[in-house]
This record gives C-alpha cells, structure tokens and sequence, in this order.
C-alpha cells in the first residue's frame, strides 16, 4: 500500500505550519496529568431525560466519551461506535443508503434531544460531539420511537448524541489532518465568553477524502454555532444551530462472480465502479436549530422547554443492474435512478421534574409532553421512462455494459414528475409520558407510561396510494436495579415502543409498529478502575412491514423477527498510563414469521452473530517520553447474510487499528491507521437491501496536529 500524501490542500499545510510555529513559540514546560478515567463519561441526561445516574436505569446503555474518538481518530460515527458491543458498522460508500442497528434492529439517532429527520447518521459530522450515548432496545418511546420522518425506530435502540455547549472559559482548538487517497481535513472549535451571563461557541470543520472505488469522493462541510444565556443558577437557554452538508458519488456495489458467490469474479477489479458518465454528484444537505431553556422553579420543581426545527434535502442519483442482486458475472445492462427528498420536521417538548421523599423512598417524577411535526416531499424517477412498458429502460439499450472495460453508457437524466405526481407524507406525533424513578436504600425502580397519538398521511400518486390514518398506543418501560454492593449491581428490564412505518407501500394504512424487549444485566462500576456492563436480551419486532405477495412492490405487516442474546461492554483503567475497551456480542436474529414461508428461520439481512472489539491505549506521564500515546486496536465480527433470503454470506473477518500521538504543550501531533495489515475481504452491500457485495475499505493513514490555546 502506498501511504503517499497526494493532493496536499495549500491552506491545510499553511494552517499546520502556523499551529506549529504559534505553539512552539509559546510552549516552555511539558506537564502531563493522569486521568482519573480517561474514558469515564460524563453523567448524561439521555437515559431517562431526567437527572437519574445511568447506575440506577434498569437497562443497558454505553457512554463514549469525546476522548475516545480523539484518541482513535475516529472519522464517522461508525468509527466511534466500533466501540460499542453489538452496533453494526458502515462503510462510508454506504452512507447515502442505510443507518446504524443495535442488536439486529434499527436505532434511532437523537442529537441533543431532537430525533432528526433523514436516513442517514453516518453523515453526521464529529466535530462538534461531546459524547455518544447507546441505549440498547425500545425505551417505552423515550423520545418518541424515532417517530421523525425520514429517522429509523428505537426497536435496536437509540443513538443520542450530546454536542458541545458553550461555557464560561475561553478555549480555541485548530488543525488539521492529511492523509493518503486524498485526505485532507480543517477542523476548529472557538469557544468565547461573552461575559459574566453570556457565552458563544463555533466548530465545524471541511473534510476531503477519494477512496478506493475509481472516482468516488467524499466531501463534508459542518458548521455549527451556539450561544448561551446563564443569568443565575436557576436558569440556562443554550440555542445551537447545525449545518452540515454532505457530498458524494452514488456507489452501488459490485455484482457477484454466481448467484451462490459471495464475491465478484476474479477478472473484476475492486476499484470498479458501476456507474454512468456525466452521472451528477449525490449530495445531502441538513440544518437545524435547537433552543432548550431549563429553569428551576422552587426548591423541588424544575422545568425544561425545547424548541426545534430540523430539515434535510437529499438529492441522489444512482446507477446498478436491474433486478438488483439477481443479476451476476461482468457483463449486465445498466439502469438509472434519481430520488430526490426534502424532510422538515419540527419538534416541542415540555416537561416537569421534582423530587419527593416519603418515608425510605426517594421519588424522582417527571411528566412531560413531546409533539413532532414532520413533512416529507419526494420522488423517485426512471432514466429513459418512454422506452419501456414498464416504465424505464437500461443505459446501455441492447448493448449490455462489459464491466471489466472502462467504457460506461452516458447517463440520462430522468425527468422530474409532476408536482401531484410526487410523494408527499406527513405525520404528527405526540406523546405524554409520567416517569418515577425510585431510590429505597439498595433497591432502585424504575416505571414510565409514555402514550403515543400518530396522525399520517402517505401519498404516492404514481402508485395509487393515499393513505391516512390515527394510531395510538401505549408504550411501559419498567425494571429494577439492585445494589448487591459498592460496585456491583443487578438489573432487569421490560420496554416497549410502538411507530407507524415509513419508507414502505401500503395498500391499506399501516398500523403500528411494535416491539418489546426483556433484558437482565449485571453492572459493575469503578472496581479496581473496571466499569462494565453485560446483558441477557431478547428482542421480538411485531408487525413489521414484508413484501406483499400478492402485490409485488407493496408491503403488508405481518412480520415477526427476534433477537436474543448477550453482549458485554468493559472499560478498564488498568494503571494511569494504560486503559482497555473490551465489547463482545453473542446473538441469534432471525425471521419468526413472514408472508414467504421460505423466508421463516432465516438470518436478518446484514446482521453478525458475533462481534468482538479489543483496544488498548498507554499514555506516558514521566520522562522524557511524556506526552507519548500509542494505541492499538482489533475488530472481529462473523459472516453476513447477504440478503434476506441467505442465499450467500460474506466471510468473517477481523481488522486492527493502531493510533500513536504526542502532546507538547499546546501541541498535539497524531497519527492513526485503520486496517492496519490492509486486509481485503468483502460485505453485503445494503443497497435495495442488499445481494451485492462492497470491497472492505483498505487501509487508510492520517497525520495530525492540533493547537489548544
């Protein structure tokens, strides 16, 4: 592999070169501070929305902390969640197509209370993140079920992400990274009191990068400001603004060499991209604005409003074989695509806290109210429509393309539908929930009711449907905790959660939704500097939308699927100077019931059932190495199923990592490589939901510095 930095941007090199001579110029003395835990997160919110210690919440949930994805040089969200047991990883080329699943199923991505709108979280940009907080299962609707057009459900979970506020020191953060394939990254983080009440912040960052696949790129730009207002101790609003725009090549995968193969065939070179020339860029583009007052209202009430609107416009175009997934070998013609979406969505909650003792019993109680307004515009149209009966016609006409040449048809740009002709869905969502968080000497207990009224409106002209419909349903989340000492506790716990589908045709309205989890865990905190956290679980997703045999294209709900088994998450200080992470996932996800018998038994799509993440990070505080960090790191998980039906699977394969940094005074020079022994293997590919395959992403170097002043 060749590790040649090419392409240097010139402002990303005069940046580093200024970084380098204002930081030398103003360091004098090296002093290196042991963490206590360098990987403790810091107490969160998102658990119950309340001030509850995660100890006490009968279900497991896993912190990253920001120092995680520095010390890993984490890219995506993908790259940080590797830590996290039984969270599937995406490769960047896959994330116009699909989100994160926890344990089997999809999760829901929250950002800073708000379940956002859009499919696709691996866009999210990282500058900003404070910490990551995985709540693994249905959280009884805790932040109702995902319930956002266009976001996944909480059936595996919710992802919540937590981003830095402004505070009242001054802190200024620059750099940049290069790389090889082309990488080159600007990244700061400016945070300036205004004065004594007031405080704005800006981060953001611009971020280059080709791959491997022939001329797809990956182009990402994040700007995200706040300010916040903190007159007293009583009361703080904090306004965050988000925008992020996100652009890229379509890439479809690579057909496979046989219809039992799970690989192209030999003559088929990795890089290969089925494409068309002149095929437009795929970009997405999102904003936001999120403004929470938190105010306390007396000795024992305190009061929390949020306020936001999110939109996101996705503008895609595409091109694959057709009948995607059936089609094998090199030569195929080849079928353009354009989806075209605009999502809005805008959220309001309101909820009340306090707490209440009564005789040995510590209450802590919240109420509130959630309502989510979202609108979601869209279409999906064919290249050379009027050639076809059925409504599109290949690229290439009767010519089909010979994928081992370089010679592609000329893309046709699909004509955009008539206004009435285009999707438009909306959906309000609302829920009131009660939640009681219990404290009785070694015994904690937990119970919520979160009741859910969705009102939705799926129009898809082009295919004669028009559906409306009111669902509601309530959702409990209940379990208990017990302390069996200090360090070591017992939990066991029921969610449900419940949402009306979207992203699938129905002849009839959808019904809800529904899922359950049952989990009994064991946690332990702070023995002997060990945190960790295990799990028995069983998943059991119902109604869930399968193909409609009746009427190809269309779904019907009568689905069951199921996931059970265990997972572990360890975080361990070992000494001052070395830390672990350890994750392991034990599982089985299989389709119960399905209109296709065949399919009853079967693997979920794209789903391990054994994962295994190792890393180890030594940090030297004394001697003329402090300052030192190095880092190493190993990924396993089994094979794949390569689509719902398993007709093939995908090897297993286990990737290292390995970081090494060194902080000077105000300087802090890194280095990170992932896919360290450059290991070539090959995954499902989730396009139309799979029975392709994706090359693994090679290994990939990047150099750093950054400068705190």
């Amino acid at each position: 592999m060749n590790f040649h930095i090419s392409r240097r941007s010139p402002v990303a090199l005069a940046v580093l070169a200024c970084c380098a001579a204002w930081a030398q110029a103003q360091t004098h003395t090296i002093e290196i501070t042991a963490d206590r835990d360098r990987y403790q997160a810091a107490p969160t919110l998102t658990a119950t929305r309340s001030s509850v210690p995660v100890e006490e919440v009968p279900q497991s949930i896993v912190s990253l902390p920001r120092s995680v994805i520095e010390d890993q040089g984490s890219k995506t969200v993908s790259d940080a969640l590797r830590n996290v047991s039984n969270v599937n990883e995406i490769d960047s080329r896959d994330s116009n197509i699909v989100g994160f699943k926890i344990r089997g199923f999809n999760a829901a991505m929250v950002v800073d209370g708000v379940s956002v709108p859009g499919w696709f979280q691996n866009q999210e940009s990282l500058v900003g993140v404070q910490q990551m907080d995985v709540i693994k299962g249905p959280a009884g609707g805790l932040y109702g079920s995902g319930q956002a057009t266009g976001n996944y459900s909480t059936v595996g979970g919710t992802i919540a992400v937590t981003t830095k506020d402004p505070e009242a020191k001054a802190t200024r953060e620059m750099g940049v990274k290069v790389g090889n394939y082309g990488r080159r990254n600007v990244h700061f983080d400016l945070n300036q009191p205004l004065n004594e009440v007031w405080a704005f912040r800006i981060n953001g960052e611009s971020d280059r990068s080709d791959s491997e696949t022939q001329s797809v790129f990956f182009r990402k730009t994040a700007i995200n400001p706040s300010l916040s207002w903190v007159p007293d101790a009583k009361t703080k609003v904090v306004v965050k603004a988000h925008m992020l725009d996100n652009t890229t090549l379509d890439y479809s995968g690579l057909p496979r060499a046989s219809a039992t193969a799970n690989e192209p065939t030999a003559n088929l070179p990795r890089n290969t991209l089925v494409t068309a020339t002149g095929l437009p860029d795929t970009t997405h583009k999102s904003q936001g604005l999120n403004i929470q007052w938190t105010q306390v209202l007396s000795d024992d009430w305190s009061l929390k409003v949020l306020a936001a609107q999110n939109k996101v416009e996705l503008d895609e175009r595409g091109v694959f074989p057709y009948p995607y997934g059936s089609v094998v070998g090199t030569t195929m013609n080849l079928y353009g695509v354009r989806l075209w979406e605009r999502l809005k969505s805008d959220s309001l909650q309101v909820s009340l806290a306090t707490t209440i003792q009564t005789g040995m019993a510590r209450h802590q109680l919240s109420l509130g109210l959630d309502q989510d307004k979202t609108r979601d515009d869209g279409f999906m149209a064919w290249s050379n429509p009027a050639l076809s009966p059925w409504g599109f016609s290949p690229l290439d006409g009767t010519q089909p393309t010979n994928l081992t040449t370089s010679a592609r048809p000329a893309w046709s740009e699909p004509v955009v539908p008539a206004a009435a002709n285009q999707q438009q869905n909306s959906s309000t969502s609302t829920v009131a929930y009660v939640q009681d968080q219990i404290k009785i000497g070694n015994l904690s207990l937990h119970g919520s009711l979160h009741h859910t009224r969705t009102e939705a409106k799926d129009l898809y002209p082009d295919w004669f449907i028009n559906n409306k419909s009111t669902n509601s349903k309530i959702t409990p989340r209940l379990g208990a905790v017990w302390d069996a000492n200090d360090v070591t506790s017992i939990f066991a716990g029921y969610s449900q959660m419940a949402r009306v589908p979207f992203g699938s045709l129905f002849t009839v309205a959808p019904k809800m939704e529904e899922a359950e989890q049952k989990e009994l865990g064991l946690r332990i905190k702070g023995w002997n500097g060990l945190s960790a956290t295990a799990a028995l679980f069983d998943i059991q997703r119902k109604n869930a939308a399968v193909a409609d045999s009746a009427n190809p294209g269309y779904s019907v709900q009568t689905g069951l699927q199921q996931a059970k088994g265990f997972d572990l998450d360890v975080r361990w200080q070992a000494t001052s100077s070395l830390t672990w992470i350890a994750a392991y996932t034990q599982q089985t996800a299989e389709i119960k019931e399905d209109t296709n018998a065949a399919l009853v038994g079967k693997r979920l799509f794209n789903v391990p059932e054994r994962t295994l993440r190792l890393a180890a990070r030594y940090d030297v505080r004394k001697g003329d190495w402090a300052g030192l960090g190095l880092g190493l790191g190993v990924r396993h998980r089994s094979d794949l199923a390569g689509d719902n039906s398993n007709s093939f699977v995908t090897p297993a394969v286990s990737l290292w990592d390995a970081q090494a940094s060194y902080r000077q005074g105000n300087l802090r020079y890194s280095a990170s490589i992932s896919n360290l022994l450059n290991k070539q293997y090959y995954a499902p590919a989730a396009y139309f939901g799979g029975g392709q395959v994706l090359p693994g992403l090679p290994r990939a170097l990047v150099l750093g510095v950054t400068a705190k002043f």
